[in-house]
Order: structure tokens, then sequence, then C-alpha cells
């Protein structure tokens, strides 16, 4: 037995606008769908991401954002859309209704906006939500977005799931520009490490994951932070992006010894440096800079336009004490541009329950976390 009620779709919601959810729709469908909403949408957006969440324990909902065609929605041009998570809350009755880096839609659009945050809203209730949240990729500061959703009832979570900042490289402009756009210093090492023998290649064999996870394990160890998320869930992750095509293993060697290795995922003409990891040996030749180019050279071949390196500080935090500061140089230096987004955003469906839930969420984290040695999101 379901432990959701039956879907159905929602109805017209104003302003020329319908919300339908797509029973069943397939992954090339919906890819092209929120490929084709404004902005291009994001890999956590993606069929593939759903189904992997499916097994986690979350359930998939797919919503788009319908201009005109009536209040079926069967017709008329698609305007948004957003995959929607939706997983108990226990010992809070309900769910939480949770859209990672979305919905995408024209959030200048006023209309737009208000007509595809009233829809979710509205099949939230319908399928027993307390709490509706949403992490929409728009930048901090931009227009209106941030009161608009304050005025809709909308409130400022306390933390920021997938995180506020990242740095983004334009991988439109020629290699010559992209080379003169980065810092002198990291033009510099992708010279020497390609003059000393380092080369790139991308491996997706089950032994290239394995060493890539140890790989990681020793980055952690190194470096101080801590994998918070079990073997298992990264393994999955990795193997199901990949049977989707889009995940991406690449490795900087040097005399058949594995260096360093970044796992990137695709989406549309996006591509984002999910992991990245780099052995304690020959890191004077320099490994990780030759390795961001190389790949970035790989991903314009294919006609990708935007690279996310993600996970730098948030722009206000930014001082040589914050454990990101070398993380955040060391990206700085391939000449992208650092960007802040407004972050994850909580509406209450069910306003007593909501509280409750916001109230011990903090406790819950930690102990789910203690006791799965995972992440509750």
């Amino acid at each position: 037995m379901s432990l959701f009620p039956a879907a159905q779709n929602a109805g017209a919601v104003g302003s020329g606008y319908t919300v339908v959810e797509r029973v069943g729709v397939g992954s090339g469908e919906w890819d092209t769908l929120v490929q084709g909403a404004p902005g291009g949408g994001h890999l956590l957006q993606s069929h593939a991401w759903g189904e992997m969440k499916r097994n986690a324990g979350w359930r998939p909902l797919r919503l788009a954002l319908v201009r005109g065609g009536g209040g079926g929605g069967g017709a008329g041009e698609v305007a948004g859309a957003g995959q929607f998570l939706l997983r108990p809350t226990w010992p809070v009755p309900g769910y939480l209704m949770y859209c990672p880096k979305g919905p995408w839609l024209e959030w200048d659009d006023e209309g737009a906006a208000r007509a595809f945050l009233r829809g979710a809203a509205e099949a939230a209730a319908r399928l027993g939500a307390h709490t509706l949240k949403i992490e929409p990729e728009v930048r901090e500061g931009r227009g209106g977005q941030k009161a608009l959703l304050e005025e809709l009832g909308f409130r400022k979570f306390r933390w920021d799931l997938n995180g506020k900042a990242t740095m983004v490289v334009d991988l439109s402009r020629p290699e010559e520009d992209l080379l003169a756009g980065m810092k002198g210093k990291t033009r510099y090492n992708v010279r020497l490490s390609a003059r000393k023998g380092v080369r790139v290649a991308e491996d997706g064999s089950p032994a290239a994951e394995e060493a890539f996870w140890r790989m990681y394990e020793e980055t952690s160890e190194r470096n101080g932070f801590v994998i918070r998320r079990p073997r298992d869930y990264f393994f999955t992750a990795w193997r199901t992006m990949r049977e989707a095509g889009r995940a991406h293993l690449f490795f900087a060697e040097h005399e058949g010894e594995k260096l360093a290795g970044m796992y990137i995922f695709t989406f549309g003409k996006k591509y984002w440096y999910m992991y990245g990891a780099s052995t304690n040996n020959k890191r004077n030749l320099m490994p990780t800079s030759l390795l961001q180019w190389e790949v970035m050279r790989w991903a314009k071949d294919r006609g990708i336009t935007y690279y996310d390196m993600m996970g730098i500080p948030e722009l206000d935090k930014l001082n040589e004490d914050h454990p990101w500061y070398n993380v955040y140089k060391f990206k700085v230096g391939f000449g992208g541009e650092a960007v802040e987004f407004a972050g994850c955003y909580d509406l209450p469906i069910k306003r007593v329950r909501a509280n409750l839930w916001n109230k011990i969420e903090p406790a819950y984290y930690r102990v789910y976390n203690k006791l799965k040695g995972d992440i509750y999101y």
C-alpha cells in the first residue's frame, strides 16, 4: 500500500496559467521540459535524480506550469517546471514537500510565479504535506522575488540545503579567452602540469569508482571535512546518473598513477563539479589544475556553456578564516563569477504541524545522521 494519496492533476490557478502534475512522464520528456524551462533547469530536477531519491525514501512529484490551453492543462505553452520530493516526517504527521534547486520559472513574471507557487501549495495540501520547501536559483537581491515569497507566506529556512554560493564559469567563450581570464598562478599551474606529463582521461569503470572513493576518503582525512553520507549512497547516485548518461568520472594521471579525480554531472548545457579528490602523491605536479581545465575543454566540445563549480563561502562570510577559503581561492582562479542565490524557503501548509516540524527538525536531523550515518535530505 502506498504511503501517499492517489495523485490528481492540479486545476486552473488563474492569470492564464494552469499547474499540472505530469503523471507517469518518462525521463526524456521530463528532462526536455525542465531544460526548456526559463533558466535551463538543474541536475537535481532531472528525472534520474528524482528516481534515485525515490529509492532513498522520497516520492517525486513533477509539476508543470502551462500558459493557456484552458483548465485541463493538456495544451498550451509550458512556462515552468518543478520536481518536488515528498517524505513522511514521523513523529510529525504528514509530509515534507521539497523542491531541490527549483522550481524553474520566469521569476520576473510575477503572474507566473504566483500561479506556480499557488498550484504547488494546492498540490501539497491535497497530498497531506504540512510544509512546502523550495530552493530556487534566484540570485540574492534580484528584483522583488524575496518580497513576493514573503508576501505569499514563505519564510527563510534556517539553513540552505545545497548551499547558497557558488562559482560559475561561462564556457561559451573561446578557449584562449578562458585561459586569459584565469588568475596568473592558475594558468601557470595548468601549463606546468601538462608540461610535466600529467594527462587527463575519463574512466567510469567500477574499478575507477573504487579508486575514486579511496581518494575521496584520503582527501577527507587530509583536509578535515566529514563525509556525511554512507558509501552506498554515493555509489548509488554515481551509477544511477551514469546510466542516465549524466555522470562522468575523470582522473589526472602521471606515469599510470591516478593523482586526482573529479565526478561531474551534466544536464542540458550545464555541468556541475559534484565531487573532487586527490592523493598526497606528486602534488607538486598540480594535477587538480590541469584536471579542471581539461574537463572544461571536454564540456565545451559537447556544447556545454555553463559550469557550476559549487561550494564556496557565502559572500558576506568570505574571509581567510573561513574553513572553505582555500577552496574558494582554488575555484576563483579559473576566472568564474561568484554567485549567491536566495536559498531555501518554507511555506507552512498546515501551520501547527509545520511549526512543530520546524521546531524539532534540528534535533531530528542530528539523530537521523547519528543513527543512519546519512543526511535526512
